[in-house]
């Protein structure tokens, strides 16, 4: 008697630990590492800057959510003063927290299929962590040259990669309404001559 019980304590605890560790599945996305020439290549954009945590997050077909980007330097491509970037859902946290302490990071950014946005390159490969001018992610050199290279200023009249800018969408409706109107006009003008 005295053995079974200890049979059904082994078997309980077994139960309940298996039980736990299906209970908490792993969260972490696992990115092969790309070579810094690889991540440059695949790269459309090149910004520097911060994440605003606080915006909105936009979503996508795949892992990746759309934050806004206060953009400080161009290097590769064109982007505005704020773009959408693309964050690994489960970077958000020490992402956050870096750029809390100072940290900024050199995005490489490409376009997807699973986002209306820009991503970084195989995720952290894309997200170079800058601080005090200095590439804190490894391959320092590389980073290095590119952050001290000719960046530009994000031009202020590009709001939004891909989102437009309100300003035209105004311009643009308020042009076909008033096209519109001229056209019924015209027509209302013919029918009343031909009576």
């Amino acid at each position: 008697m005295i053995e079974g019980k200890s049979s059904m304590r082994k078997v309980f605890f077994i139960l309940f630990a298996l039980l736990l560790a299906g209970s908490s599945p792993s969260f972490a996305s696992k990115w092969i590492e790309l070579n810094p020439e690889k991540v440059k290549f695949r790269s459309q954009v090149i910004v520097l800057g911060t994440y605003n945590f606080k915006s909105k997050q936009k979503s996508s077909k795949g892992i990746f959510y759309g934050r806004q980007f206060q953009v400080e330097k161009v290097y590769k491509g064109e982007a505005g003063e704020i773009i959408t970037a693309g964050i690994d859902s489960h970077d958000n946290g020490w992402a956050e927290e870096f750029q809390q302490e100072g940290g900024k990071f050199l995005l490489f950014l490409e376009k997807t299929k699973e986002a209306r946005f820009l991503v970084p390159v195989a995720g952290p490969n894309g997200m170079v962590q800058v601080q005090a001018d200095r590439i804190l992610s490894g391959n320092e050199d590389f980073y290095g040259q590119i952050l001290s290279g000719e960046g530009r200023t994000p031009s202020p009249s590009k709001l939004n990669e891909g989102g437009g800018n309100l300003l035209e969408v105004l311009l643009f409706s308020l042009t076909g309404l008033v096209t519109s109107l001229l056209i019924i006009r015209v027509l209302a003008s013919e029918k009343a001559k031909s009576y």
